[in-house]
């Protein structure tokens, strides 16, 4: 501590920024240890791009305990990731699930783990956006406590055997699992939009919240 300020090191990512007048920038972070912050930043580099993964240091003024960035590491810039407007739009549609849900300065590990996995699935072409996008809904209700028995809620939707078949394993196999399981012809029973009506399915559990 220093002046009435904390100086805080923590490893996580940037889910949005927003401009505020000519010399402001305010981002939002998900952070190891320290939950969904808002700090503001001088910095306009592209290293404070949302869905950049870096080590943020920061510092919190004690009376006002508002943050205010310092220095940004980047680990991993997500570039592959921005590769079409459909992974972009996922990626910012998560963003904006975690700001709204994830309660203000309270750590979650685990759903940080959950998105970065995530995200980098998002960014391997041979995966169809709609899958991960599927995993990190249903990954995290889990986490919550709010996901149903997958088997039976799914097979209730009017989802077939092979699908449901698919639903459990893209859901339990890791991310590197889940590439492999991409890299060869699945099943012709399942229907393209399965995941798409898999993911609003998962979402609805969020909105209860």
């Amino acid at each position: 501590m220093f002046n009435g300020e904390d100086f805080i090191t923590a490893k996580g990512v940037t889910l949005s920024r927003e401009f505020s007048g000519e010399n402001r920038l305010w981002v939002r972070l998900f952070l190891q240890g320290e939950g969904v912050v808002s700090l503001a930043s001088k910095n306009f580099r592209g290293d404070s791009e949302p869905f950049v993964w870096a080590v943020y240091n920061f510092r919190k003024n004690a009376k006002t305990a508002k943050y205010f960035l310092e220095d940004v590491d980047v680990k991993d810039d997500m570039l592959a990731l921005r590769r079409s407007r459909e992974t972009i739009s996922t990626a910012l549609k998560w963003s904006a699930l975690l700001i709204k849900y994830m309660p203000h300065e309270q750590p979650d590990d685990d759903l940080l783990a959950v998105l970065y996995w995530n995200m980098k699935l998002l960014a391997t072409h041979s995966v169809p956006c709609h899958v991960p996008d599927w995993r990190f809904l249903w990954q995290w209700i889990e986490l919550w406590g709010l996901a149903p028995d997958i088997v039976a809620f799914h097979a209730s939707n009017s989802f077939n055997n092979d699908e449901i078949r698919l639903l459990v394993q893209v859901s339990t196999l890791n991310a590197k699992g889940v590439i492999q399981l991409f890299a060869r012809p699945v099943s012709t029973d399942i229907r393209e939009n399965a995941f798409i009506i898999a993911a609003r399915l998962a979402a609805k559990f969020l909105r209860q919240i």
